[in-house]
Parts: C-alpha cells; structure tokens; sequence
C-alpha cells in the first residue's frame, strides 16, 4: 500500500522523505495556505510547487484545480500539467462533483476527468464521500480516486448532535445504535468506516483498474483499519497523525525499564567493545 503525506509544509515532507516513507504528497487549496501559513511564505506559487516537487522526485505530487465549469476546469488542469510536470511526477486533483448545491444538473466534474485522462493527463478525482461516487471516478477513467473519511463522519456527526475532536472518528455500530435508537431509517451510509468498506469491495469485486486512496484520517486506529483493508491501494495522513504513529507510552516504559536494568558490565561492553 503507498503510504504518502497530505502536506504542503515542506519541512513535514522533507521529514516524511528522510524516514524513506513518502509514497506520495496530497494537496489541495486548503493544504498550500496552512503551509503558507506555517512557514511564513510570501512568495509565488510556482516557485513553492517546484521546491516540493524537488523533494518529491519520482513519487506522485497531488495538486488540485480551483474551478467549477468543465472548460475552466480543463483549463486549471492544462495550465498546473504543462507547467509543473516536467519538474516531478505531477498528477491532477479535480472534484468528482463541483455543483454548488442540488438543484444544478451538469456533471461538470465528471466530465472534465474523462476529457483530461483522454489528453493522457493523470488524474486524482477527489471530493468523494461515498462508494458510488469513487466507482463513477474509476468509471470517468481517473487513475486515482480518494475516499475522504472525516468528511462524511462530520455529516453523520452533525444529523446526530455529536461533537467530533481533532481526531474523532466515528465507529459503525456505534452510529447504527444511534440511528436505530432515534426511530431514524437505515437508508444510507452509516459513517466512513462504512464508506471505507463498501468502496473498497465495490473496487476489489469490479476489478478496477483506478487505484483506491483513502483519506480524511485523523487518528491511527484509523491508519490500522485502512491498512488492514483490502481494495486499498494508498493512505494519506496529514503529519500530526503520521507523527503520532510513532510513540506509545508502553513503549516509552519498556525503554525505560530495560535501559535502567542495564548490567554495568553490559554497559562498559557496549560502550568499549570490551
């Protein structure tokens, strides 16, 4: 499973890239200005995206349009490929879905995926929160597609009046109890543990060619649960997560033990060679 970074922080990815776990960089509009934000730059874009995209090398670099018609879209696409490409491995993020509510009709989004993938231009298509939706990205011809998770575990969260924290997450069971406690109908999606499932047997069962990014994830129960999915083909984490995969205070405890158990003669052996 490619293991890659939801950054735009280049300190985070060049950290990431040094520890030989960077598969891949996600980011979008929102990413840029928190790094932006977080390093104080006040520089052009073009200059910052070449600087990550020489960190990044040969792994795939994620960079998302800002426009809702087909032909604006098309044009963002262009105008980021032709630009950026021939500096990394550049891939193109376009919104499966960018009407700005219901009572719009065109599925602008979608048909923009397919024109740029027929230009050969590498696609990720991403605002997707649910199952049919990434199976309308793999069907668009997108060679990525990006299930986010904390998205619709907010949506849930709202209709049920819970407060969701930085890491909060929802659990399946837990909402179905909620929803059947409440009288409430079980007619979609229970949270995006469910989205997670049913999308990746949806890809695993139709043997799609568009490979499965889970995104969204805020805490490493989460990591664990879309590792040990199969149908997944990458995970993105934002760095506060990829950071707290490391430490455990059992860990820290087993260190401090052992190390303060340490025989003298242990001690002088390994420090000597004697």
């Amino acid at each position: 499973m490619e293991f890659m970074l939801d950054s735009a922080n280049l300190e985070e990815i060049k950290q990431v890239k040094k520890l030989g776990l960077l598969d891949g960089l996600t980011t979008n509009p929102i990413i840029f200005k928190r790094g932006f934000d977080e390093l104080k730059y006040t520089g052009n874009f073009f200059d910052y995206a070449k600087w990550i995209l020489e960190i990044t090398g040969d792994k795939p670099c994620f960079f998302q349009v800002a426009a809702r018609s087909k032909e604006s879209i098309i044009h963002h696409a262009r105008v980021l490929y032709s630009q950026l490409s021939k500096h990394g491995n550049v891939h193109i993020k376009v919104p499966i879905d960018t009407r700005e509510n219901d009572s719009q009709e065109q599925q602008e989004g979608f048909e923009a995926i397919k024109t740029l993938t027929g230009e050969k231009i590498p696609v990720l298509a991403t605002a997707i929160v649910t199952p049919v939706q990434a199976y309308l990205a793999a069907r668009a011809g997108a060679k990525y597609a990006v299930l986010m998770l904390r998205p619709y575990d907010d949506f849930r969260a709202e209709q049920l009046g819970i407060k969701l924290d930085k890491s909060g997450y929802l659990d399946t069971d837990f909402v179905r109890r909620k929803v059947l406690a409440r009288g409430m109908a079980l007619d979609t999606y229970l949270c995006g543990f469910d989205t997670l499932q049913r999308t990746a047997r949806i890809f695993e069962t139709q043997n799609l060619e568009t490979k499965l990014i889970i995104a969204g994830i805020r805490n490493q129960l989460q990591v664990s649960e879309v590792l040990a999915t199969k149908g997944v083909d990458a995970i993105t984490i934002p760095y506060f997560v990829f950071t707290s995969l490391f430490p455990h205070s059992k860990t820290q405890k087993f260190v401090a033990d052992t190390y303060g158990a340490l025989p003298e003669s242990y001690r002088q052996f390994l420090e000597n060679g004697t």
